[in-house]
């Protein structure tokens, strides 16, 4: 029997994800998914430019305003460079603006160029004149200083000093942020190494540069290996000669595999580089593991006896099963080796043990007992500064070999240049990390802007225009004027990125009548009402009358349509009021639909991520079930439970803001910055942790936003 799915797609755009339209259709499993059109829901989506704020066009970072009383004589004033080509009087337009000097009606006092760079063209010194008085002052501009990046990590290893020489200058470049000077000269970053050609293993510094002048420098380590020669070895068995051994040359770490043992005396091994975690050791060149094949090394047999037993104890990694450490030992028959004899044989290692270990009882064939072990990680991470290259701080990161962890100690003051650096990955061969950070434009209370509100049909302005101050970067969220609704989520708000800004939000009328008629589906009598007015075309969200609930999850966003002024919509009783919908959760495949004694239906199954309504509760052998239809329940483990929402949530965190799953997991590659808007469709509570939705599958918690 063929198996249908019941779909529902519902939902909105966010952060440039489609999450579905409004549409209701039953479709056989087997065929084409529906193509969903959403051109006409991308006003939905709300784009925060927070590159604004570093833009190498131009400077854009407006100074404080400083009066000209308050000016001293021959002073350093700081400002964000002004790249790109420029005249003369356009450069220095730009730069008044951006030094802010008034005089004490708050307009800007005349400025003029003392002293220009021939080489840059920027202006390094200026002078104001006001009432006849005249003072100097020298200009210092924030450039950022060149970076070093390492594509494959700060860790390259080769198999010859003339591989190395070859590969490191496509490994290691040189990058910068500054845009090209004001006479147009073009701005590129170089990159010198000290030493200039490898000859050994060890450290490279590399320094990077642009026509600014010399950046940040940045250490990376070179590793040459060279075939190692295999220790000798004591087994009680040809065959226990057969097992692969872990040891260390010259300071790095190989895993020999014996590929013919017929002469113990010269056994031939393929050896292979590996790291701590006993993963392969890939050439940076090649991308190929390195490897070494023919090496020989020789074993001896121990005199046989009854009771004596040479095995080897094997030592894997928890995470990947590679052997990273191997120890020799002797015991007797009978002899039982478990996690004590284990940690002994750890002893002075950087490893421990992992999880329950299982014992072996040795008997005269054993050659090997097994253990899993985990290596400690801790990485010093060097917080530096990307404009003046210093340290600005450090923490510790702990933990086992290969887990993640987040960024506890950011510096006051200061955020992270790559929002990516937040979550991080412990590597036990990475003792320190560079990440860079920038200082968090300064809190600046008197950047004043004005808000026109125009009707998007006529184009007419409406409503008295909105005048205030606020700090930079600030999110200014906004009311329409009385009888208005926004045209968009778009216009419910606007970043503050400089001084006297204006700024045009569009709304529409809202004065299209609706009326709705909540009625019981099962007896046809009204239970409620609810009428007001709104813009034609908007969506609202209902909410059902109490001890009610909707039939269908599609009534709970209700369009306003001035060509039909009265709907009615069906209700259920319930004793599901609040949370009643209920969702999917993303790439988890159909929800299964069992009836109301737990037995499965193998016809039917409910598409994956989609809304349906619920209107009891059901435990069925200890598990939880929600009923969407006649005879027909969800788990409640398949699902999560939400409230509709149509708003939008800015981030307050003092760094970074974690964003998480539908079921409350960490997403380690995601993070939102410091006071950013997001539209949000959905709240839900997620492992006891209230949450609003910000794309398909990405939620932030309420506690790290707040509703605007």
């Amino acid at each position: 029997m063929k198996k249908y799915t019941k779909m529902v797609l519902a939902g909105v755009l966010l952060s440039s994800t489609v999450l579905g339209a409004s549409t209701s259709v039953v479709q056989a499993a087997s065929s084409n998914p529906l193509k969903v059109d959403t051109s006409s829901i991308t006003n939905n989506v709300i784009q925060v430019i927070n590159d604004l704020l570093g833009s190498k066009s131009t400077a854009n970072k407006v100074n404080a305003q400083t009066q000209f009383t308050d000016l001293v004589d021959g002073s350093t004033l700081t400002a964000t460079p002004i790249f790109g080509e420029k005249t003369a009087s356009s450069f220095l337009s730009t730069l008044q603006g951006e030094l802010n000097v008034v005089d004490e009606n708050g307009q800007l006092v005349p400025i003029t160029a003392v002293t220009t760079d021939s080489k840059t063209g920027f202006v390094t010194e200026v002078s104001y004149t006001l009432d006849g008085t005249t003072k100097k002052a020298s200009v210092s501009y924030s450039l950022a200083k060149p970076t070093v990046s390492f594509s494959q990590g700060t860790t390259m290893n080769y198999t010859s000093a003339d591989e190395a020489n070859a590969s490191l200058s496509k490994l290691v470049t040189a990058k910068t942020t500054n845009g090209n000077d004001a006479k147009g000269n073009v701005n590129a970053a170089t990159l010198s190494s000290n030493p200039t050609s490898v000859t050994a293993s060890g450290a490279v510094v590399f320094t990077p540069s642009d026509i600014y002048g010399s950046g940040i420098p940045a250490t990376g380590t070179v590793n040459l290996y060279s075939a190692p020669t295999v220790p000798s070895r004591v087994v009680s068995t040809e065959d226990a000669a057969k097992s692969p051994i872990a040891f260390t040359a010259n300071g790095q770490k190989f895993l020999a595999t014996p590929t013919d043992t017929t002469d113990l005396t010269a056994i031939k091994y393929t050896v292979a580089a590996i790291d701590s975690a006993g993963n392969p050791v890939n050439d940076s060149a090649t991308g190929n593991a390195i490897t070494f094949t023919g090496v020989t090394g020789q074993a001896t047999l121990t005199a046989s006896t009854d009771t004596a037993v040479n095995y080897t104890m094997v030592f894997k990694d928890a995470k990947t099963g590679n052997v990273v450490f191997t120890k020799d030992a002797t015991g007797k028959v009978g002899d039982t080796i478990d996690s004590a004899a284990a940690t002994t044989a750890l002893t002075g290692t950087d490893y421990s043990l992992s999880g329950d270990q299982s014992s072996t009882t040795l008997a005269q064939t054993t050659t090997e007992a097994d253990f899993t072990v985990t290596k400690a990680a801790k990485t010093t991470v060097n917080y530096i500064d990307s404009i003046t290259g210093k340290s600005a701080g450090t923490e510790t990161l702990t933990g086992n070999n290969g887990s993640s962890t987040i960024l506890k100690s950011i510096p006051t003051g200061y955020q992270l240049v790559n929002l990516g650096d937040f979550m991080q990955t412990l590597n036990a061969d990475q003792p320190t990390k560079d990440i860079y950070v920038k200082p968090i434009q300064s809190t600046v209370g008197n950047l004043s802007y004005t808000v026109t509100y125009r009707d998007k049909t006529t184009g007419k302005v409406v409503g008295t225009p909105v005048k205030s101050e606020g700090a930079l970067g600030d999110y200014i969220g906004l009311t329409a004027p009385d009888g208005y609704a926004f045209a968009s989520i778009v216009d419910n708000g606007f970043l503050l990125l400089k001084n006297n800004q204006n700024v045009t939000k569009y709304v529409i009328a809202a004065d299209t009548p609706y009326s709705i008629s909540y009625v019981d589906q099962d007896t046809g009598k009204e239970v409620g009402t609810e009428a007001g007015k709104g813009a034609d075309g908007s969506t609202i969200v209902l909410k059902a009358p109490t001890g009610y609930a909707f039939v269908s999850a599609d009534d709970v966003n209700y369009t306003i349509d001035k060509d039909t002024p009265t709907s009615t919509v069906y209700v259920q009783k319930s004793d599901q009021t609040e949370d009643n919908i209920v969702s999917g959760y993303p790439k988890n495949g159909y929800i299964k639909i069992y009836n109301e004694k737990g037995k499965l239906n193998n016809d039917v199954v409910l598409s994956e991520g989609s809304s349906w309504i619920i209107d009891k509760s059901l435990t069925i052998n200890g598990a939880e079930y929600y009923r969407v239809a006649t005879n027909e329940y969800v788990k409640a483990s398949d699902v999560y439970k939400y409230t509709p929402l149509q708003t939008v949530a800015t981030t307050n965190s003092e760094n970074l803001t974690p964003v998480y799953n539908s079921r409350g997991q960490v997403i380690i590659d995601r993070a939102l910055d410091t006071n950013t808007p997001w539209y949000t469709d959905r709240s839900a509570t997620i492992k006891g942790q209230k949450m609003y939705r910000v794309a398909t599958d990405e939620w932030i918690r309420a506690s790290d936003s707040t509703l605007k």
